[in-house]
């Protein structure tokens, strides 16, 4: 199937100038969103990181139609939230997320005076440790001395808090783990008191320390920086280390991008964001592949051609391969988009872009940087085609 007629010759190269200034000035203002975003938090356009990287608690709500965003706002507003924890999500006007960052409702409170109950009633030094989380607490663990009984320490607590559970641990010697009603069971219980026990239903429920976030944003990097690096060095064995800095310059391209647009749109930053920006560096090197492969045939088979203009017929037949894969591919995206529902639409976002832009840098930033490097790495591509070809004509 041809969507390109035929002989076509298009002056990409001839452009390559003018798609390099436009192309680093959007990658630097996508590096500046990005940098300056992440050192001034209150920047509005700098990366806005989901539960997953920046820890917390998000609470997906499904409500009924009389209920509204406002009133949701004033009925947690009595536990500590802002009205920046509560945004409106999908397209049904039903459906909520309820994010928390660092509130406990009164975790902190409970347990020192938990601590302090105990050490009371039992005597301070039948007591070794008490431990809990300052953020998101919900849960004490406390060590005693010599063994003690589970009844009576739990009678002693529920004097304090109705609702507090008390195990024991069955590992670990004289341990107790005290649990304190979560994040989750106050809003229900704010919510239902406010709105009506019937009025709205917990849809999910993710939670995710700070520590454990961090964490993960900084492997969701590596994973994008080792995959550059690796790519980097199959290109080079692949080909000849004249193409591989130009794939990785269009990986890094397109992944930057990407993350700008991210920025600029207040998209959130995710484990499944990472996980499109890991595909669209599958994607957008596998069609510059292609046009390196296109290059090197006919690095063969035009050993005395210029380098710009076999490069330019290069990419000109593979034009139709390249907008076939690409249109098919938006088309799925776009599926994923508007039909796959909220929770999948930044994958799908972000798929997008990078396909778009995968299309573009595979032609005008990996293509002509071939053509650029051969002012300083002395390797000639064209006698490398050579020998690779009669290598394999021996074998």
């Amino acid at each position: 199937m041809q969507i390109v007629k035929p002989g076509i010759n298009l002056d990409f190269i001839g452009k390559r100038k003018y798609a390099a200034i436009a192309s680093a000035i959007v990658v630097s203002f996508s590096l500046f969103l990005a940098v300056y975003g992440t050192l001034n938090k209150e920047f509005s356009m700098g990366p806005r990181y989901g539960v997953d990287f920046a820890g917390g608690t998000l609470i997906q709500l499904n409500v009924d139609k009389e209920v509204t965003i406002g009133d949701l706002r004033a009925a947690l507003a009595g536990v500590g939230m802002n009205d920046d924890s509560v945004q409106s999500f999908g397209t049904s006007g039903t459906e909520y997320l309820v994010r928390v960052e660092s509130v406990n409702f009164g975790a902190d409170t409970f347990f020192e005076k938990a601590s302090t109950t105990l050490k009371e009633a039992f005597g301070e030094e039948a007591w070794k440790s008490f431990d809990w989380q300052r953020q998101q607490s919900v849960s004490m663990r406390a060590v005693g001395t010599a063994p003690l009984d589970i009844e009576a320490v739990t009678t002693q607590l529920t004097n304090l808090e109705s609702e507090v559970v008390v195990v024991e641990s069955k590992v670990e010697h004289n341990s107790f783990e005290i649990s304190y009603p979560g994040i989750t069971d106050k809003v229900k219980e704010v919510l239902g008191t406010s709105l009506g026990e019937n009025s709205f239903e917990v849809a999910r429920v993710e939670m995710v320390g700070p520590t454990v976030g961090a964490e993960l944003r900084r492997k969701g990097l590596m994973a994008i920086f080792f995959s550059l690096a690796l790519i980097l060095v199959y290109v080079a064995f692949r080909f000849d280390l004249s193409f591989a800095p130009g794939a990785v310059a269009a990986l890094g391209h397109d992944v930057t991008i990407t993350i700008g647009v991210f920025c600029l749109l207040g998209r959130e930053f995710s484990l499944p964001t990472i996980g499109a920006l890991l595909t669209i560096v599958g994607y957008s090197l596998n069609d510059t592949i292609v046009v390196y492969d296109r290059i090197r045939e006919n690095l063969h088979r035009f050993p005395r051609r210029d380098l710009k203009e076999l490069i330019n017929v290069s990419l000109n037949e593979t034009l139709s391969r390249t907008l076939l894969t690409s249109v098919t591919t938006i088309l799925a995206v776009f599926s994923l988009i508007f039909l796959g529902g909220p929770i999948i639409q930044d994958f799908g976002i972000a798929l997008a872009v990078g396909v778009l832009v995968g299309t573009y840098s595979s032609i005008y930033v990996a293509s002509p940087m071939i053509l650029a490097l051969q002012k300083w790495l002395p390797v000639d591509v064209r006698e490398t085609a050579s020998e690779t070809s009669a290598a394999r004509a021996r074998a």
